[in-house]
């Protein structure tokens, strides 16, 4: 056998002359490639059968001669190219399995050769994801590699090829500006809707949300870039002012679409409201007077909360309190809850009972005011001024009974005719003398 080899390696059309030793040296392998090297894939494809090498070997053999075949056949038709191309790729004359590393190869060749048609019939027959996706990539087919991927549903191959096209696209253009512009385009027009949301997530666990908010823009998704910058604002440690210039950015992609104008609104209020925590926080110099929160009842609640360690200033923050209320249209029982629950928890009675006692009706009943007497124990008499004026009848009695004031209690269930809660007092008040006082009532209505 390694006579006739080196008879074949020595005829003239060749011209690779070797000895034995050298032929021992070099290997049967490494002869088959140094012929493959010089052109010569068909006498290596018949060495490599002849001598029984291993299948890759014989595979790399009969690419190497489908692609020269491929190259040469120019008068050919795209079909009958594909066929011979096949036929000589095939395991055997018979063909059964086309090899799917020969398929990737002289798909590659082919597309190289200027033959479009012949490699795109080639990647007809691959089936495999791993083989296909790679060989279209070599054609410069990057939509048809990434719906091949998404097709796989394969999210490793959908974020390979997206970021080749993005490879490719900054080999192509030499100003980056321009080669992301074409890839962002390529991404929103032509790629799957997998790619665009793989491409996205990975842009946004970049530090700089650039990319990603300018992806979503192309893509015409106007709520989701001023979401992403808004939640950038929101989770980045920076002062105030370089946030509100945040939220500037995001109201104004909010602006650029029909269906985003609550999300603009909501935004432009937001700057308002830190702009204002801003001035209060300047004009009593003071942080806690309104530290930095999106929230306008929790602002309102923070300047109604320092009022109570500022007595001087107190009256301007009431009504700096009641300003930003009425500039952010706070619902008037939020801003009467909000005032009894600062003024009761920082223990300033004398603005609760003020409130309580003014011109307006309380819009959320006396019921708060007395429950937060009773939670800050004050006094029996403070605590009836509020419990006497609550108009439900129902409301008076469980008011009475958490303040432990059961003679009131039994009077009240009495008043309502109630057996059910008269028992109710007998069994919690742990006195002889209204529990008798409930036997005799109950009595009487028997």
């Amino acid at each position: 056998k390694k006579l006739r080899i080196l008879n074949a390696l020595r005829n003239p059309a060749i011209g690779f002359v070797l000895t034995s030793a050298q032929y021992d040296a070099i290997t049967p392998v490494g002869v088959v490639a140094r012929l493959i090297a010089i052109n010569k894939p068909t006498l290596a494809t018949s060495i490599s059968k002849y001598l029984g090498l291993p299948k890759s070997v014989q595979l790399y053999a009969r690419a190497a001669k489908a692609a020269a075949f491929v190259a040469a056949s120019k008068n050919r038709s795209d079909a009958d190219t594909a066929e011979g191309a096949i036929r000589i790729i095939s395991e055997d004359e018979n063909g059964r399995n086309p090899s799917k590393r020969s398929l990737r190869a002289s798909t590659e060749v082919a597309n190289s050769a200027g033959r479009p048609g012949v490699a795109n019939l080639l990647l007809m027959l691959e089936t495999s994801v791993a083989d296909k996706v790679p060989a279209l990539l070599s054609t410069g087919s990057y939509a048809d590699a990434v719906a091949v991927a998404t097709s796989a549903r394969d999210a490793d191959f959908i974020f390979y090829t997206t970021l080749e096209y993005q490879k490719y696209c900054m080999s192509q253009f030499p100003d980056p500006a321009k080669a992301n512009q074409a890839f962002m385009n390529a991404v929103v027009t032509k790629f799957t809707p997998e790619s665009y949301d793989t491409i996205k997530r990975y842009m946004g666990t970049m530090p700089d949300g650039k990319n990603e908010i300018s992806l979503q823009i192309r893509a015409q998704k106007f709520t989701d870039a001023g979401m992403t910058m808004a939640k950038r604002a929101l989770e980045s440690k920076i002062e105030s002012r370089g946030k509100q210039a945040m939220l500037g950015e995001s109201s104004k992609i909010f602006g650029m679409g029909k269906e985003t104008g609550f999300h603009k609104s909501c935004t432009d209020d937001y700057i308002e409201l830190l702009k204002d925590q801003e001035i209060l926080r300047t004009k009593y110099s003071a942080t806690e007077v309104a530290p930095d929160s999106s929230s306008v009842v929790s602002t309102i609640s923070s300047i109604l909360r320092y009022a109570a360690t500022n007595e001087r200033e107190q009256h301007r923050l009431l009504n700096d309190a009641d300003k930003v209320a009425k500039k952010f249209r706070v619902p008037e029982k939020m801003l009467w809850h909000t005032k009894v629950k600062a003024f009761s928890t920082t223990g300033q009675w004398k603005n609760m009972k003020a409130l309580a006692d003014s011109r307006t009706k309380p819009p959320i009943g006396f019921k708060p005011f007395a429950r937060a007497a009773i939670m800050g124990r004050q006094p029996a008499s403070e605590i009836l001024r509020y419990i006497e004026r609550v108009s439900v009848p129902e409301e008076r009695f469980s008011l009475y009974g958490e303040a432990c004031m059961w003679k009131k209690a039994l009077d009240e269930a009495v008043k309502m005719k109630d057996e059910r809660r008269i028992i109710d007092v007998k069994a919690r008040c742990n006195n002889p003398e209204i529990q008798l006082a409930a036997d005799q009532m109950l009595g009487r209505m028997a």
